[in-house]
């Protein structure tokens, strides 16, 4: 979409006038970046999300948002573990190379008594 294709979008949207301004000098200040299309389809989903609560409608309780909920908790716990084992990884290189900096200060120091010594 164009800048002015989404500025028309927000234009006939049901956002506030307020709401609807600050956009469109976000997107006129900022060009479509994707975090301005990231923000902006946030604003959209809030105001979905208070139209479906005006309604009584709880979308949360469908087979399909259930269904993505558990893929994204999966998903969650897919990258935790990931994460979590690049962090043991990582914690076993720094303890190696304080063990190796221990054993280096220890030559050096042992090398500085032998040339004192002699």
């Amino acid at each position: 979409m164009t800048r002015e294709e989404v500025i028309k979008l927000v234009q006939d949207s049901h956002l506030s006038a307020a709401g609807k301004n600050t956009w469109i000098s976000r997107i006129r200040q900022e060009g479509l970046t994707k975090e301005l299309v990231d923000d902006l389809k946030g604003a959209f989903q809030v105001e979905i999300d208070a139209g479906f609560e005006k309604l009584g409608i709880d979308i949360s309780d469908t087979p399909e948002y259930k269904s993505a909920e558990a893929a994204m908790v999966k998903d969650v716990e897919a990258a935790k573990a990931g994460f979590d084992q690049k962090m043991a990884g990582l914690a076993s290189q720094v303890k190696q190379a304080e063990a190796d900096a221990l054993k280096a200060v220890d030559d050096i120091k042992i090398q500085n008594v032998k040339s004192s010594i002699a």
